[in-house]
């Protein structure tokens, strides 16, 4: 399944931003699943941050494309906080 995913990545109170399409395994059908929120740490979080160390960060992303499951558009996530 294709995403366009914008992360928002804060480090020490500077946001940084940028936009990928990646390649997912198909998203769980439920979106309140404890299986859903392992699909996204998996097939998102994952792509999120720059590998660096920070003192104080935030790692966020939203769905901004989604052809195959137009339900998953404008679903956000955030870790790290």
């Amino acid at each position: 399944m294709k995403l366009t995913v914008l992360f928002t990545d804060v480090y020490d109170g500077h946001e940084y931003r940028r936009t990928e399409t990646i390649d997912t395994p198909a998203a769980p059908a439920d979106v309140e699943s404890a299986d859903f929120a392992d699909w996204a740490y998996d097939n998102i979080h994952t792509r999120s941050g720059d590998g660096r160390a920070h003192h104080e960060s935030g790692y966020f992303a939203e769905i901004t494309a989604c052809d195959e499951r137009t339900d998953l558009v404008g679903r956000e996530f955030e870790w790290g906080i």
